[in-house]
């Protein structure tokens, strides 16, 4: 007597389906939750970008102004801030007052830690400046920034946790100066 044995085919296409359904929802999902990428987008920066990251950046540094007491405010730059307007933009804030937490890029690392130690105890002593004026301190404020451009006009986005300010910016005649006034808008989540 001979034993017959069968296979049984499954029909593996509904076993994976919801495996694959899975997958697609959390493949688009990552992709909302991707960061956007800050910083400056200026490629071939003219030689005067230096100045026109600093007219900038006072600019921007009195919006802020405006909208947050300086004494008792602490951003946390999201990116690193390398770039002339960046730079300029970060210490404009610590000479109004503001504490500011810098991202370092981690290039090399011995470098890395060297200034964060310098960035922590600058950081430390605004603290103590705030809390010895104010004793009520606001959380750190997420800070970040885009800058690009297109032809003479530089576009500013300033990003501080939800709100989002924009401002575009002219060259004329060698010199920077505001295209428009201020766009102030709150970020959906």
């Amino acid at each position: 007597m001979m034993l017959r044995l069968s296979i049984v085919k499954t029909d593996n296409y509904f076993a994976y389906n919801p495996v694959l359904i899975c997958a697609a929802i959390l493949l688009l999902l990552g992709g909302c939750a991707m960061t956007q990428p800050y910083g400056s987008f200026i490629q071939n920066p003219p030689p005067a970008f230096s100045q026109y990251g600093k007219v900038m950046a006072d600019d921007v540094t009195d919006q802020i102004g405006r909208l947050y007491p300086a004494a008792s405010t602490h951003f946390a730059m999201q990116h690193p801030a390398s770039d002339p307007f960046g730079q300029a933009l970060i210490d404009n804030l610590r000479m109004q007052g503001y504490a500011v937490q810098e991202t370092v890029k981690q290039d090399n690392p011995l470098l890395a830690a060297v200034l964060s130690k310098q960035i922590n105890e600058a950081d430390e002593h605004a603290q103590q400046i705030t809390q010895a004026t104010q004793a009520e301190a606001r959380p750190d404020l997420a800070l970040r920034y885009i800058i690009d451009r297109s032809d003479d006009l530089y576009h500013v986005s300033i990003l501080i946790e939800d709100l989002k300010l924009t401002r575009a910016f002219v060259v004329h005649s060698g010199q920077i100066e505001p295209a428009g006034s201020w766009v102030r808008r709150q970020q959906e989540h």
